[in-house]
């Protein structure tokens, strides 16, 4: 069943676990969401939007839950988001790893490596997942069993909101980023 709306109108932090297991469907190919980080708004210093920051770049964190942020690091990879909660509440969930259920080149264990592999790139951005016709999840009915919540990657100018257990992952899947 396709996700609607009102699965993506929660907290990052929410959103961020809910969206394991899911099933991300892009241009007939489909790919288990195995691996989130979750990123609070205006009051996580870690993301985009930290003190309700606004900018060209930042513009789609403030859209509806359910649309995409794509963004570019290291001026080499690109970064797959998925907009939580209300319309103009800066939050969203980075999708760092997902487990290919089709047949699919190239590795999906790491946030950039499964832009590159899934050719998703800034054409992607604020695509909205509840309308689009070509990129959108599903639950399958999959049930994670065992959750792993721990710190997020690489954010460690973030200050104290670094230490926060808000990177998720399911236990023992092999398409996971780091351990």
């Amino acid at each position: 069943m396709r996700l609607q709306r009102d699965f993506y109108l929660t907290d990052a932090y929410n959103l961020a676990q809910n969206l394991l297991g899911k099933v991300l469907c892009l241009d007939n190919k489909s790919f288990r969401i195995v691996e989130t980080e979750s990123y609070g708004g205006a009051y996580d210093r870690a993301c985009h939007a930290y003190n309700y920051r606004r900018t060209e770049r930042t513009k789609p964190l403030y859209l509806i839950g359910g649309c995409l942020y794509i963004y570019l690091i290291y001026g080499m990879y690109y970064m797959l988001n998925i907009t939580a909660n209300l319309d103009s509440v800066p939050e969203a969930v980075l999708i760092r790893a997902v487990e290919p259920l089709s047949f699919c080149e190239g590795k999906t264990d790491g946030p950039g490596k499964l832009c590159k592999t899934l050719n998703i790139d800034k054409r992607f951005n604020s695509l909205d997942l509840v309308e689009s016709e070509n990129m959108y999840i599903i639950d399958d009915g999959y049930f994670v069993k065992d959750i792993v919540e721990t710190k997020r990657i690489n954010i460690d100018y973030a200050l104290e909101d670094k230490d926060r257990l808000w990177r998720f992952y399911i236990k023992d899947n092999p398409y996971i980023s780091k351990r």
